[in-house]
């Protein structure tokens, strides 16, 4: 009597299963470890392969290696629809509200009328809390603080960055008194704890509109890559040029709310550092970017700098949390912490 041939478990609802549960298993160990791709990867496809043979049985060698081969597919075709996907959202509403906008007016302080520049901010948090508020500097303050990033000679110093942003904040921060005290009155009407005062902060300066910040003269659009070219087709003032290294000092900043990256960071730091944070700055030369990081607890990806866990921050788009970094560049083995606070 012929033998009935044993059932071959492989094929398309083998490689489904062990899609889905590879890609869950990669977000997870992405997202909680903080682990490189590669590894995660490996670990996912192991994971997933077990996984789907124990519910599903054991495939012929030809369908095991095959399903493993199209498992890596799918998850290539998965993290580069959303690479697309994000590429296409903004970074963040580009158009500044009448109600945003920088005015130079007189106020008064400790009895006297100074000439200050003034933006009234109304924001939410991550976690749907609106807030209300204005980010002041005296225009005296702007006058002497403008473009002293100028004479900061550059000598290739091993980091660099991180050299000029302590610099930079120390000049700045006895000028950022205005815009504390507000953040103070804030705390204290709103009674938050120490993570949603963080969040209060970062989330103000997320919802500023983001802007170039270039060394060099500001160009038409067209002269750019893609990604900057779509942001200046959209809003052509959206850049400011001719700034020494591309960075504006935090009163500068608040005086014009033309902020990149480290401009953000930068101001960031200064805040949270006054009011006892231990903050970082973290710099990618692979991405180009700057973001924080903060050592509260946080889920999510951090960064871990001499045994302390920083829980990483971007600070150029709203909505996002501490401990969540854009897909396009979440890889975390390509960020440098530069500067702490303590």
């Amino acid at each position: 009597m012929k033998k009935n041939a044993k059932k071959d478990t492989g094929g398309c609802f083998f490689v489904l299963v062990g899609l889905f549960i590879l890609i869950g298993v990669f977000v997870f160990l992405s997202i909680t470890f903080a682990i490189p791709e590669l590894l995660a990867l490996l670990l996912s496809i192991i994971v997933a392969i077990f996984f789907t043979i124990k519910w599903l049985g054991m495939p012929s060698r030809t369908s095991l290696f095959q399903s493993a081969l199209y498992l890596i597919i799918g998850l290539v075709l998965v993290k580069g629809g959303l690479s697309f996907l994000n590429s296409l959202l903004p970074v963040s509403d580009h158009r500044f509200s009448a109600v945003e906008g920088v005015t130079q007016t007189m106020q008064l302080i400790d009895k006297d009328s100074v000439l200050v520049y003034s933006s009234n901010r109304i924001w939410q948090d991550n976690y749907g809390s609106e807030y209300s508020g204005a980010l002041t500097v005296r225009a005296a303050d702007f006058i002497k603080l403008h473009n002293y990033i100028d004479a900061i000679p550059y000598k290739d110093p091993a980091n660099f960055w991180g050299k000029l942003y302590e610099r930079i904040d120390k000049k700045d921060s006895p000028y950022l008194d205005l815009v504390v005290a507000e953040f103070s009155r804030i705390n204290k009407e709103k009674k938050l704890n120490q993570m949603e005062f963080a969040e209060m902060v970062v989330s103000c300066i997320q919802d500023i509109p983001y802007s170039f910040v270039f060394s060099e003269t500001c160009l038409p659009a067209e002269n750019y890559e893609d990604s900057i070219k779509k942001v200046l087709e959209e809003c052509p003032e959206c850049c400011i040029g001719d700034i020494a290294y591309g960075i504006q000092n935090p009163v500068s900043f608040l005086q014009n709310l033309k902020g990149d990256c480290d401009t953000r960071t930068v101001l960031i730091y200064s805040i949270l550092k006054y009011f006892n944070y231990d903050i970082a700055i973290l710099n990618s030369d692979f991405y180009r970017h700057s973001i924080i990081g903060i050592n509260l607890p946080a889920q999510g990806s951090h960064k871990i700098y001499r045994g302390k866990k920083y829980a990483v921050w971007e600070t150029t788009s709203k909505y996002f949390e501490a401990g969540q970094l854009p897909y396009s560049f979440n890889d975390i083995t390509h960020w440098n912490v530069v500067l702490t606070s303590k």
